[in-house]
């Protein structure tokens, strides 16, 4: 199941995401994630208003019990996820996606960028012969993991 939304750059557009994106997944009867998935689009598509100042297209895509949300709006600027100052009034959106999906990324378009996320159960196990660096936040943790898990490896 898959639906798309066309909206303007305004912030009371936000609030007509968020019903699109319950109204969608309540008729398709897909609410495993439903608090989650609207906040997902809540703050993809603030980012979108705030960022972007373009048209910006919603679209939510149900596949079995994985959940995708895009949004695409035409600026190729790309987003950058910061650290944020506890007293800051914005800036968490993307970490908030980020903890909120199984998975998010970017694609750069030549006519400007989708931001989407998914939610529900990973789309492929890790192999057991493949070293998972899930959790892993630096280059240095990934060697000691690697070191630790896989003996057979180089000494860095």
């Amino acid at each position: 199941m898959d639906d798309c939304l066309e909206l303007e750059s305004d912030p009371q557009m936000v609030i007509v995401a968020r019903q699109f994106v319950r109204d969608r997944l309540a008729s398709w009867e897909a609410t495993d994630h439903l608090e989650a998935a609207v906040l997902v689009a809540s703050e993809l598509v603030t980012n979108a208003v705030l960022h972007a100042r373009t048209a910006i297209q919603l679209r939510v895509t149900v596949d079995g019990p994985r959940l995708r949300i895009e949004v695409f709006d035409e600026n190729s600027r790309l987003p950058v996820q910061a650290a944020c100052p506890p007293d800051a009034t914005s800036g968490r959106g993307l970490a908030l996606v980020s903890t909120l999906a199984t998975t998010w990324g970017i694609d750069n378009r030549g006519d400007g960028k989708v931001v989407w996320a998914e939610l529900g159960p990973a789309d492929v196990d890790t192999p057991d012969d493949c070293l998972d660096l899930s959790g892993v936040d630096t280059v240095e943790q990934a060697f000691e993991r690697i070191d630790r898990d896989d003996p057979d490896t180089a000494s860095r």
